[in-house]
């Protein structure tokens, strides 16, 4: 059986740049869609400084793209290159 998207928030524009992180309301899995005219590379990173975490690091995600990125609900996620929407989600059968 496949799984089902329980949509856990609302969509968020999200501007290109550190500055503008977002843990995406705390959230552990999120649905991140590319809505840039230009790949993006996405990061994950620790606010604290500790990458602990072996999922921290980045990806690159082509225009129109669609990724689910799992973290710790205190992990920003942010992009360089264009902006993106994110949504807290889960996935349920």
């Amino acid at each position: 059986m496949s799984n089902r998207i329980l949509m856990l928030g609302s969509e968020e524009s999200v501007t290109t740049g550190v500055g503008n992180s977002t843990t995406v309301g705390g959230a552990t899995l999120v649905r991140v869609f590319n809505s840039s005219n230009s790949t993006i590379v996405l990061s994950v990173d620790d606010p604290q400084g500790i990458s602990s975490y072996s999922g921290a690091g980045s990806i690159s995600i082509p225009t129109n793209g669609i990724e689910y990125i799992e973290k710790p609900t205190s992990y920003n996620i942010y992009s360089t290159g264009g902006n993106f929407k994110a949504t807290k989600v889960g996935f349920t059968n």
